[in-house]
């Protein structure tokens, strides 16, 4: 997979779970664990501001980040029911732990190869290397953007991946606002995570449309033709379970 760098990075030292965006994943996790009590592994957890808000609000639970930057690990506060892990998505099956919640927030869209092809097989293997970390009661919690298009619904993923991966054009595309400028990213329409996350036989428990993304041009959005772009959150459970 390929890795941003240091200074696309420094963009995401941020805190991306708005009040509405928890109020969401709050009531899942309170409908599942009602005694507050669970484990939880924040995949690309970065900062680790999401973790210190879950183990904020619910004393009894711990929690794992893991995230392939130092530079975001560092930024972390010590807590004693905190563990850090620096280390990349495609090692988690040597983690040697299991998990009663598994969360991405804005991280599969990250996980890109050297095609289009690729980075969906990426996000696939990255699903299915976090089922087999979840408890018997485990979920997985995913907030995630949706670029739906047009007509063809998965066309803006397509152009996206590819204007964005070009390190010949990194210069036009960064000014143009993709902090991921000759990396690449993969985003998806909402269709397009659902047939995933079919495809890797999990069951959506709840699915939420949390808030609209910033506003895009009618220029910008006829020529990657998209449609509604929004965030979206999804609640997750193995259908073996």
């Amino acid at each position: 997979m390929k890795k941003l760098e240091d200074s696309q990075l420094e963009t995401f030292d941020a805190e991306y779970i708005s009040d509405n965006c928890w109020e969401i994943v709050k009531e899942q996790i309170e409908k599942d664990f009602p005694d507050d009590d669970f484990t939880f592994l924040d995949i690309g957890g970065g900062n680790g501001k999401f973790a210190d808000r879950l183990l904020a609000n619910y004393p009894k639970c711990r929690g794992t980040v893991l995230d392939n930057s130092e530079l975001l690990l560092n930024r972390n506060t010590c807590n004693h029911r905190k563990k850090i892990i620096f280390n990349s998505v495609e090692n988690l099956s040597s983690l040697n732990e299991k998990y009663d919640i598994v969360s991405f927030n804005w991280l599969l869209h990250h996980l890109v190869g050297n095609s289009y092809a690729q980075s969906r097989q990426n996000i696939d293997k990255t699903l299915q290397k976090a089922i087999s970390l979840l408890t018997e009661r485990g979920r997985i919690s995913i907030f995630e953007n949706m670029y739906n298009g047009l007509i063809f619904d998965g066309l803006p993923s397509y152009l996206i991946y590819n204007l964005t991966s070009l390190k010949s054009i990194s210069a036009f595309t960064s000014r143009m606002g993709a902090n991921t400028a000759g990396v690449g990213v993969c985003f998806l329409s909402k269709n397009q995570w659902v047939s995933t996350f079919e495809r890797n036989n999990l069951q959506t428990l709840n699915d939420s449309d949390a808030e609209n993304l910033f506003t895009i041009s009618l220029t910008r959005r006829i020529f990657l033709h998209m449609d509604k772009v929004h965030k979206g959150h999804f609640w997750l459970t193995p259908l073996s379970y």
